[in-house]
């Protein structure tokens, strides 16, 4: 049958970037994707919060910016989704004091996906679902592992994923794909994210 949603496109910054470069490319491609993750370990505090309020005056959807573990960032630019990693403070704790607060959660395989829906997470990003250079040595952990989370909490794929099999992963049940250097790193990021757009369009849940 059809899917019974749209497919969500996210797209997460390289950490390669400068700020500009990070806004410009955003500003071009955000009607086509439905989350940014700013994931930028590097930046300082004053560099990040710039840039948010930048890519707010240029057009970008407060709703469509998702945060990296920075709460006090979301919270001081008015952004309502976050993404924790290994690291970050648990899920659980931030809801208790930002109940409004959207969280997703990065997990590497269903128990950990699990773990975080108990913790209080409202979506998980996995992966990665196939091998991918930026974890060289690492097998992929195949679409098998989204359909063991799919029935707990929504969940998007993320790892080696193309224009070529962004599909599969969708008809597995994600509710979305994640992309980095698919988007952000590449020579032409508005065609990139178009390709992605259309290929994730209309694809059927198995």
């Amino acid at each position: 049958m059809m899917a019974r949603f749209q497919p969500e496109l996210h797209i997460i910054t390289s950490g390669k970037q400068s700020p500009r470069e990070v806004i410009h490319i955003c500003t071009l491609v955000h009607h086509l994707v439905d989350a940014i993750h700013l994931r930028e370990c590097s930046w300082s505090s004053r560099c990040l919060y710039d840039t948010i309020l930048a890519l707010r005056s240029s057009g970008v959807p407060a709703e469509k910016l998702v945060i990296n573990d920075r709460v006090d960032m979301a919270l001081l630019t008015g952004v309502e989704r976050i993404q924790l990693g290994s690291r970050s403070v648990g899920p659980s704790n931030i809801k208790k004091k930002f109940p409004s607060i959207k969280i997703g959660v990065s997990v590497h395989d269903a128990v950990e996906a699990e773990e975080a829906g108990m913790a209080g997470a409202d979506s998980v990003i996995l992966g990665n679902v196939y091998r991918t250079d930026s974890k060289p040595g690492k097998a992929g952990i195949g679409v098998g592992a989204i359909r063991k989370v799919k029935d707990s909490l929504p969940v998007v794929g993320i790892g080696g994923i193309t224009p070529n099999n962004a599909a599969e992963v969708i008809r597995a049940g994600a509710t979305g794909i994640a992309v980095l250097s698919g988007v952000f790193l590449s020579r032409d990021p508005l065609r990139a994210a178009e390709e992605y757009r259309l290929s994730i369009k209309g694809a059927e849940v198995l």
